[in-house]
């Protein structure tokens, strides 16, 4: 991910958007990197005007970017926004921050065995999201995949033509062709197996550093896949059963993305095994983002205007909907004319609720709406949950009762229950990503979802803290799309939230404490370089800083650094300080028990770090380490 300056006749924003920097142009888009309204980055993607010779792409591509904007996840990027009608049509997305894999397989070589099945889950999970949205995503390959710190992830959501016969000139309109199927090279009808086909040359690529089906032109290379053998002589004999199913010629032959994660034992988990280089070069861009965001100028509010009557507004507000339904409604089709009915009772009643709560006498008490960070570290998660969950949990074939349950408290001082392949986590006061318009509203409480496709629900802190809250997340293996008990759940806790359960021992507990008091932002800049004027509030028990390097601070109920048997230790002036492996040399991270316990952890890690300083910066995570324990409150 190269960032360049943008040029002379750039216009500063595009949409609501203000623009950053190009990123590395793609097949049919230029690619910008710019801040959202709330300082969120996203990619705006930019149509190239060879695009506008299509006669039908701007319907295209408004509705495949709204079909986009179901498919969700860490594995995918989300679609955020479109504007079809502007002289150059664009589609905005969410910024993932990595290293594209064409790049990185140039730069670092091929990826070794573990790295290439993780990178295999991770966009099989992907292509699982995008086939449940009814898409096919026809641009799968090795400029479109990320590899960011966590994991791989599948990039060019919502720009592509929904399911069909390949367009003309398939070679050129949809890039590289050593990743097309057999389908897309003949103009064939396409499915989600032509997704499978190219996810078997990008594994391929990956693992040997060649695409399958290479040669020296474009007629030869569209021979091959259509009907040759794949060359697999470069990749590892451990991969080659999943690539050689992949790249199987008849589309029924090959596996689902479902059967893929099974043969692979599921979705991704744990940190990606990549190679230490490519973690550095990922840090370092990941930095260089982060400083071109805090050079961003800051907005400068317009001037306010006179309040107008609630009245007037309300009146103005409903005489808007009601021109663009109907002037929608005249030029749109049966199916079309649903939606729009469906979208206008939605809308009505988003603005039914401003007016009551607009309407409401200026006296009258301020309603709860969801719970503050203070209040959510001092909640016990797991007595809630059961609370919450009741007798009986209606999961979908057959509910499932209180006993089929196991609940286990997560490191973060959540809560996460487990009953076959149904898995609820709740989570107090984390950080919200990638946020729909709230959906719903239980008791005057508005219920956000996380993802437009996943069973994320969310109750958003008030105030300056409402980009944490109370996240909970339903999965249910194998389906991603039923949601029923996710609604079910959170509306159980939007109802309990001034009656959630306390925790008798948290006086004591570093959950009760807000990481950011811990950190003195002087002392901080003296050790990682200039830093912003105030932190990340990542969620309750973690705080962030971003100087030459980034700076983090997690209080945890538990860490794999402090417990097991095989945890490192050294002392440094008598401070016991616990190691990490060491495994990359951009990360450092260092960790000591609370005072008093055996569990509670204190854990300091700098991330970004340069080649060959990584010695320097542990000294300084251990120094920052020592500063925050002596502010701990006294026992």
């Amino acid at each position: 991910m190269t960032i360049q300056p943008l040029g002379p006749g750039d216009p500063e924003r595009i949409g609501r958007y203000r623009l950053l920097g190009a990123l590395e142009p793609t097949v049919g888009f230029r690619p910008i990197l710019a801040a959202a309204p709330d300082d969120s980055l996203v990619v705006v993607h930019q149509a190239q005007p060879e695009m506008l010779d299509e006669p039908d792409f701007r319907i295209r591509l408004r509705h495949s970017a709204i079909a986009g904007m179901r498919v969700s996840g860490a594995s995918n990027t989300t679609v955020l926004d479109v504007d079809a009608d502007e002289e150059r049509p664009w589609l905005a997305s969410a910024f993932v921050p990595g290293i594209r894999l064409d790049r990185a397989i140039q730069t670092c070589g091929p990826l070794p065995v573990p790295a290439v099945r993780a990178l295999a889950a991770a966009l099989a999970t992907a292509l699982r999201a995008v086939h449940a949205a009814g898409l096919v995503h026809q641009r799968v390959r090795a400029d479109s995949v990320l590899l960011t710190r966590d994991s791989g992830c599948l990039g060019e959501i919502g720009i592509t033509p929904a399911a069909g016969p390949a367009p003309t000139g398939t070679a050129t309109v949809l890039g590289t062709p050593e990743f097309l199927s057999p389908e897309q090279a003949l103009g064939l009808q396409l499915t989600p197996a032509a997704d499978v086909f190219a996810l078997g040359s990008v594994l391929a690529f990956a693992a040997g550093g060649f695409a399958p089906f290479t040669a020296p032109s474009v007629p030869y290379i569209l021979f091959n896949i259509a009907q040759r053998d794949p060359d697999l002589s470069r990749v590892p004999e451990p991969l080659r059963e999943l690539i050689a199913a992949c790249l199987r010629k008849e589309p029924g032959a090959r596996p689902t993305p479902a059967q893929i994660l099974d043969y692979l034992g599921g979705p991704p988990s744990g940190p990606a095994p990549w190679p230490a280089d490519l973690v550095a070069d990922i840090d370092s861009r990941r930095q260089h983002v982060s400083a071109l965001l805090a050079a961003l100028p800051p907005v400068v509010a317009a001037d306010p205007v006179p309040a107008r009557p609630l009245p007037e507004v309300a009146a103005a507000a409903m005489a808007r909907v009601r021109a663009w339904t109907m002037d929608h409604w005249q030029r749109s089709g049966p199916r079309a004319r649903r939606g729009l009915g469906a979208g206008l009772a939605a809308l009505l009643l988003l603005v039914t609720t401003g007016v009551v709560l607009l309407a409401r006498a200026s006296g009258e008490p301020t309603p709860v709406t969801g719970l503050a960070l203070a209040e959510l570290r001092r909640i016990d998660a797991c007595p809630w949950l059961d609370t919450v969950m009741g007798d009986t949990v209606p999961v979908v074939p057959t509910p499932l009762p209180r006993d089929a349950w196991e609940l286990t408290p997560t490191p973060s001082w959540g809560c996460r229950a487990v009953a076959g392949k149904n898995t609820i986590e709740l989570t107090l006061g984390k950080e919200m990503e990638y946020l729909t318009a709230h959906q719903s509203i239980v008791d005057d409480i508005p219920i956000i979802h996380g993802t437009p496709h996943g069973c994320v629900r969310v109750i958003a802190s008030p105030g300056g803290e409402h980009e944490a809250g109370l996240v909970l997340d339903y999965t249910q293996y194998g389906d991603e799309t039923n949601c029923g008990t996710a609604d079910h759940l959170i509306a159980e806790f939007a109802r309990t939230l001034t009656s959630a359960p306390r925790a008798a021992d948290r006086g004591d507990s570093l959950a009760a404490l807000d990481p950011c008091a811990l950190l003195d932002r002087d002392n901080v800049a003296q050790r990682i370089g200039a830093v912003p004027k105030a932190p990340t509030i990542a969620d309750a028990h973690t705080c962030e800083w971003t100087g030459e390097v980034d700076l983090t601070l997690d209080l945890l109920r538990t860490s794999t650094l402090t417990s097991g048997d095989e945890v490192i230790t050294t002392t440094v002036d008598g401070f016991r300080v616990f190691l990490d492996q060491g495994r990359s040399n951009a990360i450092c991270t260092r960790a000591a028990l609370a005072p008093g316990s055996d569990e509670e952890t204190i854990e300091i890690q700098i991330s970004g770090i340069p080649d060959d300083r990584r010695d320097e910066y542990c000294a300084v995570a251990v120094a920052v380490l020592r500063d925050v324990v002596t502010k701990l409150p006294a026992s």
